[in-house]
């Protein structure tokens, strides 16, 4: 290898470090590092919002209805806030069906907020099962998002609501199935 090639080769190699030790020095409390990607990600356990109750807001159904939060007061509730570009959200709404099923006779709700507009949420419904409420709107769903803690936009991000309609747990990041089973279960 010729000495200038070499020298680039360097330079261009300490540079990668030194921009991967920055993003994970200044990356955002509230979501996993790059290094942590496929890890289980982490809850929220000093989040100011935790305790508070819930904020209130109507947004319309993939029927055109609109539904208001209020709707499930008195249940133990799972707002979780996704998109049909994430992935991970996609992951994860299979497990919720499954949990959703599981407990709704025990007083349980999940209630997705799609951040889409409704012909790509009608879209991903013609290939996918979701079993419980989706609520739809881009912007209103954001701003929603952000008055229940996600102020970084992360999705998908889940707020689990105790029967005293408080927030009792935030979750950034997909969730699998055990941890939101282990949720459900302590405030039921």
């Amino acid at each position: 290898m010729k000495p200038a090639t070499a020298l680039f080769s360097l330079a261009v190699a300490l540079t990668a470090v030194a921009l991967g030790v920055g993003i994970v020095k200044y990356w955002p409390t509230d979501q996993p590092p790059p290094d942590q990607v496929g890890r289980e990600p982490q809850a929220e356990t000093q989040s100011p919002m935790i305790s508070r109750v819930r904020p209130d807001f109507t947004m319309p159904d993939v029927t055109g209805k609109q539904r208001n939060i209020k709707e499930w007061d008195g249940k133990v509730l799972a707002v979780n806030f996704w998109a049909t570009w994430c992935e991970p959200c996609k992951q994860e709404i299979t497990d919720f069906n499954i949990l959703q099923q599981q407990y709704a006779n025990k007083g349980f709700q999940f209630v997705g907020v799609a951040l889409d507009d409704l012909d790509a949420v009608q879209t991903y419904l013609k290939t996918s099962t979701i079993t419980y409420p989706v609520l739809i709107g881009e912007d209103q769903a954001a701003k929603v998002a952000d008055t229940y803690g996600d102020e970084q936009g992360v999705v998908p991000y889940t707020a689990f609501i105790n029967r005293k309609g408080q927030i009792a747990f935030i979750q950034y990041g997909a969730m699998s199935q055990d941890l939101a089973r282990q949720v459900i279960e302590s405030l039921l």
